[in-house]
């Protein structure tokens, strides 16, 4: 390096160098600039064996990396939800190819552009809100929102947006995720409306039972308008009509009339919908029921014993609870009075179970057959001939205990009839203060 330095500089500076190179202070500069070079190759080779290295270990850190995206993006293409990316600016970083195809454009075409670039001004709206507020509270949102596919069709998307992060914890941008849930809706809506349809004519069966109901509590009282009005037509034609007979009879008839009115008030009452929870008695609510088929089952000679050791208050909608206790009697007297047992017998027993009531409604009519049994609560599924059955009754019956009343309904064959337990939960802090 030494011998090459100085030809150099013979190189330049020519005659000059010739008389002066055995100059000391030219002999002293020349050996600086070798120790500069040779300082130089020193620190050259360290430098080129440090970016070697480095270089290997960041080759292996971007293929490292570029594994990980080709996963990701394996993973996001293969998912049939729409998958997209969001900076702080509202611009799209990326997105799936489900997304891009529900719209009708290709990944690129929205690189780079906001909402307002890419949709009508009502969806780019709603979209900037949301985006807005998840940037502002740093807070995932998820709501249900009806937009337009590339085809036009309307679709309604379930859609869940997150905050996004770097490696350093800063806010980002935001990922969503949206899903077309379209059919789950129409279906929805269609069970719903078969729903309306089965309350409905849970409801005329309910009418039809009170009509007949009616029918039975009126019967007595309207044969002793007709004795009394015989009476009269006897007491004129033999001149017994004076003011203390008048006044005797029209205070019977008044009562008899009375009772009508009263009957109609209460039937009444029992089928009006309830529009809120309240507390209210099983005791009375069970024997108000009771009351008001009493007439039919006294005519069919069927004993009818309840059982309340003690009086419990449960919080919710005392008329559905009412309807389904009847509907319960009904169905027990209707087997009785198919299978005509020696003694007919219908049971209702009410326990204190701590933090739920047990009402058991049981018979003596001979039970269900095994393999009809779990399917006595499907809707039109009924064990009674075709015409004097509906099969909505029990239907409806659990779906008021369990999806109104927050219980269950439950059914078990006993020795010699049915027996159905209905379980609601008891609320103390609802209770009155006794």
């Amino acid at each position: 390096m030494h011998k090459l330095l100085e030809l150099q500089l013979k190189k330049c500076f020519g005659k000059e160098w010739e008389s002066s190179s055995d100059a000391p202070q030219f002999q002293k500069f020349l050996n600086l600039i070798h120790e500069s070079y040779q300082d130089f190759d020193d620190h050259s080779a360290i430098l080129h064996r440090f970016l070697e290295v480095n270089s290997k270990e960041l080759t292996e850190a971007i293929k490292e990396i570029k594994k990980g995206h080709d996963l990701l993006h394996s993973v996001t293409e293969s998912i049939q939800d729409l998958i997209f990316y969001k900076n702080l600016n509202f611009q799209y970083i990326g997105c799936n190819q489900s997304f891009a195809n529900f719209f009708g454009k290709s990944e690129s075409e929205f690189l780079g552009k906001n909402d307002f670039e890419l949709y009508p001004m009502e969806y780019a709206l709603g979209f900037r809100q949301r985006d807005t507020f998840i940037f502002e509270k740093v807070e995932s949102t998820a709501n249900e929102e009806w937009v337009k596919n590339f085809k036009g069709d309307d679709v309604l998307l379930l859609t869940a947006k997150h905050p996004l992060f770097n490696s350093r914890g800063e806010l980002m941008g935001l990922v969503g995720i949206a899903r077309d849930i379209t059919k789950e809706y129409w279906l929805e809506q269609e069970l719903r409306e078969q729903q309306a349809i089965l309350t409905q004519q849970s409801r005329l069966a309910a009418l039809g039972e009170m009509i007949g109901n009616i029918a039975h509590q009126w019967r007595q009282p309207i044969n002793s308008l007709g004795l009394i009005i015989q009476d009269l037509k006897e007491a004129y034609r033999f001149g017994e009509l004076n003011r203390s007979y008048v006044e005797t009879i029209s205070s019977k008839a008044m009562e008899q009339i009375h009772y009508m009115s009263n009957t109609i008030d209460d039937f009444r009452n029992f089928f009006n919908p309830d529009k809120d929870k309240k507390i209210f008695s099983l005791n009375k609510s069970i024997e108000n029921t009771k009351n008001i088929l009493k007439q039919g089952i006294r005519n069919s000679s069927i004993e009818c014993e309840i059982s309340i050791p003690k009086d419990i208050f449960i919080y919710g909608y005392k008329n559905e609870f009412s309807q389904v206790i009847f509907n319960l009697i009904s169905n027990a007297r209707d087997a009785i009075m198919s299978n005509k047992p020696n003694v007919p017998r219908i049971k209702i027993h009410v326990k204190n179970k701590k933090d739920s009531a047990e009402i058991s409604v049981s018979d003596n009519g001979g039970g269900i057959p095994p393999d009809i049994l779990p399917s006595i609560f499907d809707p039109y599924f009924t064990t009674k001939p075709e015409r004097k059955g509906t099969g909505i009754g029990l239907y409806m019956a659990k779906k008021i205990i369990e999806n109104h009343m927050d219980g269950l309904l439950l059914v078990h064959n006993t020795k010699d009839g049915v027996c159905f337990t209905i379980v609601l939960p008891i609320e103390k802090k609802n209770q009155p203060h006794r």
